[in-house]
């Protein structure tokens, strides 16, 4: 499944609000999409997330879907460092 990585921001300035809208936010994923991590910057309040989705454009109507702001999303692939090459 394609890979994306999308950035935010938004006010979360701690970890438990991010928490919480985490929580809230999960059971409105749309089923064949799967949201894996996150890289949280709250002094900037930018955040980085990876999905894997159907495409860029799907990802964008859910997102907008569910009300949750971005500011870009980018196909990516994985270069895993230990193995030296890229996943699919």
């Amino acid at each position: 499944m394609p890979r994306f990585i999308v950035e935010h921001t938004l006010p979360y300035s701690s970890e438990a609000e991010f928490l919480g809208m985490a929580k809230e936010m999960t059971p409105k994923i749309p089923e064949g999409f799967s949201w894996k991590l996150t890289y949280c910057g709250f002094d900037n309040h930018k955040f980085f997330c990876e999905w894997e989705a159907p495409s860029k454009e799907a990802l964008g109507e859910a997102f907008k879907v569910n009300e949750m702001p971005f500011d870009a999303i980018y196909p990516v692939k994985l270069f895993n460092v230990a193995k030296m090459g890229f996943e699919d």
